[in-house]
């Protein structure tokens, strides 16, 4: 990776090559076990779920059918439970996904994946899952790359992430991280805030010991003393700070420039062969963004499933606002193209695409109309 291979602990010497290998043994497992999962009843084509994809919807001018009866949704699985908290997991947990999907006699299968976004981009470049929610850093990374993904789902920008210190350290300020290790995960959206955090600090990713640690990974290296400082956001930050492990050096409420957002891609073969599953799980994500902008304590409710608690969700967001935006507005928009040049720009990415172009909107968009919105 440009501009640190010096003084990266990672196995993987090349951010783009993570489509093609393995990003660490949890997410090796996950990409494994989601393989083995693809059975042909999961793509056969049968009279009852197949319609002819030609076909169009005359109020949508959508294309119509398709030609699988499952469709595989990783998602990011911090907690390692398995269970979401956020919209997509509202979707699920109301019944709002079985209930769009069944009518056309489709089945969706979750697929935590605890090696998050990169671990993402490489089932789905090998075609083991469909559709994936992960952050805007490692969507963009894996589109870069090669991945044949469209944007349909725009999370909101409600991903922070804050730079933590031992409770007890005597680091005052970032530059005393100098030449200190500090873990975050690459590839991941908290790759691009800790990048943000050095350079307004007037230091660099070769001034630092960077170690490529996922978000659990991380804490529990700063916890156990093997790294001096670790950039985390969620509920990985919080917990952190409710039990009183770590003391926030550069705390992302008071960055809101930096908050990045997250996606929901799905492969191009698969919206071509599918695209009445691809509307019915819009249609369910819009039901439950609904629901959740009707009531404030949804998603307040939904963060507690996962056995974090309320203290956690209210630091994290005291709006309780966290709901999937669906369709990118302005800023949406503008964040996405400034994260592909930051990525440029750091060598994290070489390829260059039109942001505009990889948005889909047409599903969300016809969502929305359906159900009166």
């Amino acid at each position: 990776m440009a501009g640190c291979s010096k003084k990266v602990t990672d196995t993987n010497t090349d951010i783009t090559a993570q489509v093609d290998s393995k990003t660490e043994e949890g997410s090796e497992s996950k990409v494994e076990d989601t393989k083995a999962a693809d059975t042909d009843s999961s793509v056969e084509t049968t009279e009852e779920t197949t319609v002819d994809t030609a076909s169009t919807n005359e109020t949508s001018n959508l294309p119509t059918g398709h030609k699988a009866d499952t469709v595989k949704i990783g998602f990011v699985d911090v907690t390692g439970t398995g269970i979401n908290s956020d919209t997509l997991g509202l979707a699920r947990d109301q019944g709002f996904i079985d209930e769009e999907l069944g009518a056309i006699g489709v089945k969706a299968d979750f697929v935590p994946m605890t090696g998050a976004g990169p671990a993402i981009n490489e089932a789905l470049a090998g075609g083991s899952l469909d559709v994936g929610f992960l952050g805007d850093v490692p969507a963009i990374i894996g589109k870069s790359a090669g991945i044949d993904t469209q944007l349909i789902v725009f999370n909101g920008l409600n991903s922070g992430a804050s730079l933590v210190v031992p409770k007890d350290s005597d680091f005052k300020t970032v530059q005393y991280l100098k030449g200190k290790k500090i873990a975050t995960q690459k590839g991941a959206f908290m790759h691009k805030v800790f990048i943000d955090i050095l350079s307004a600090n007037g230091l660099s990713i070769d001034d630092v010991e960077f170690v490529n640690l996922n978000a659990q990974g991380s804490a529990e290296a700063l916890v156990s003393g093997s790294v001096d400082a670790a950039v985390v956001g969620g509920s990985t930050l919080s917990n952190l700070i409710e039990k009183g492990y770590g003391r926030v050096l550069v705390d992302y409420r008071e960055h809101p420039e930096w908050n990045c957002g997250g996606y929901g891609i799905a492969r191009t073969a698969y919206i071509n062969d599918n695209p009445d599953i691809i509307k019915a799980l819009l249609r369910a994500l819009v039901k439950a963004q609904k629901l959740a902008k009707s009531d404030d304590t949804v998603m307040l409710k939904q963060w507690t499933t996962t056995g974090d608690t309320e203290t956690s969700y209210e630091y994290l967001y005291p709006k309780h606002n966290n709901y999937y935006s669906i369709i990118g507005d302005e800023k949406e928009i503008a964040s996405g193209k400034n994260t592909i040049q930051f990525l440029l720009d750091n060598g994290l990415i070489e390829n260059e695409f039109n942001f505009e172009e990889w948005v889909n909107s047409s599903f969300s968009d016809a969502a929305y109309s359906e159900l009166g919105e």
